[in-house]
């Protein structure tokens, strides 16, 4: 089989592997920090490094995931937050010349989503909306297993659809984004708000406050945590209703550290779905949580490296013996 890799880049860590299968790699992972106060320059040597490392020698052909919204056909991060220069950066090109192969890029959050339509909650879908909630909130859409990514490529970015014309700021700075009250950042900054205001709770004066001290706080019984969670399932689930109406899916997952805390979503985002989409396509609609956990990132990677050079470097292989 060729040695094809998938990379998954963090802002501080640097995850490789070698594809044994079109969504399967080989249980040694070739793990490193990101170099990200080194520069852009440092961090491409780095991932190269790992790839070569994972593959044994030159690999055939590397995918990786790249935080931040791109270009994957032109392959040229626009800005990656958590790495310093990454801006307008030709990030293929760099990668290939230092690791002596082709390579693909694409977002992280979309090769996540891809990694379960592949092979976790959206397997079998025909239409798939994959959204992460931690920090921020990311997304993906696969469409008859065509990754979605627009004409700037930079398509299904779900935290950034209007969530109220004048709701919290999102991590760009614009007023009234999903990601503003439902992300992991917006939820903290909700609640720190309320706190700011005098409400009382037993959230107050701890430090530091987080999505995942908030929705503790929730299960114990705590209004504001419980509210704070409301409003932002409340904000998803009307979103995820709209989506529901434009693309008809087959299926939502939740991802991320906020998407994982199911009992305290879940319901509260059906109901605000039913508040927005039309019943047929609600009925057919699965929401659950995505399966492949952090494993994600690394197994979309491998397998858009698999999907991407697979039968191009198989086909060369043959004809050089």
């Amino acid at each position: 089989m060729p040695r094809l890799v998938g990379i998954d880049l963090g802002g501080t860590s640097i995850r490789a592997a070698v594809a044994t299968g079109p969504t399967t790699y080989a249980d040694r992972v070739v793990r490193c920090l990101t170099p990200a106060a080194d520069g852009p320059a440092a961090v491409i040597s780095a991932c190269a490094a790992a790839a070569r490392d994972a593959a044994g020698g030159t690999p055939d052909g590397i995918a990786i995931g790249i935080p931040g919204p791109l270009d994957p056909v032109r392959g040229v991060v626009f800005a990656a937050p958590h790495l310093p220069g990454f801006e307008s950066l030709p990030a293929r090109e760099m990668l290939s010349e230092a690791a002596g192969c082709p390579v693909a890029i694409h977002n992280d959050s979309n090769l996540a989503g891809y990694a379960e339509w592949a092979a976790g909650m959206g397997r079998g879908s025909r239409t798939f909306v994959f959204v992460i909630i931690g920090t921020g909130i990311g997304g993906a859409v696969i469409i008859d297993g065509t990754l979605l990514v627009g004409a700037a490529g930079t398509a299904a970015e779900v935290g950034h659809v209007p969530s109220s014309s004048d709701g919290p700021v999102c991590g760009q700075g614009h007023p009234g984004c999903l990601e503003g009250v439902a992300s992991g950042t917006g939820i903290a900054r909700c609640a720190a708000a309320a706190l700011g205001r005098g409400e009382r709770s037993r959230l107050q004066g701890v430090a530091p406050l987080t999505a995942s001290v908030i929705a503790e706080a929730a299960r114990g019984g705590d209004p504001l945590a419980q509210r704070v969670y409301a409003d932002a399932a409340r904000a998803l689930g009307r979103s995820f209703g709209a989506l529901i109406n434009i693309l008809g899916p087959d299926a939502i997952a939740l991802g991320g550290g906020v998407g994982s805390q199911a009992d305290l979503l879940e319901a509260p985002i059906r109901a605000a779905m039913a508040e927005i989409a039309f019943e047929t396509p609600l009925r057919n609609c699965r929401l659950g949580q995505a399966k492949l956990g952090s494993d994600a990132g690394l197994v979309g990677a491998v397998a858009w490296a698999v999907r991407s050079f697979g039968h191009q470097a198989s086909r060369e292989a043959a004809e050089a013996v």
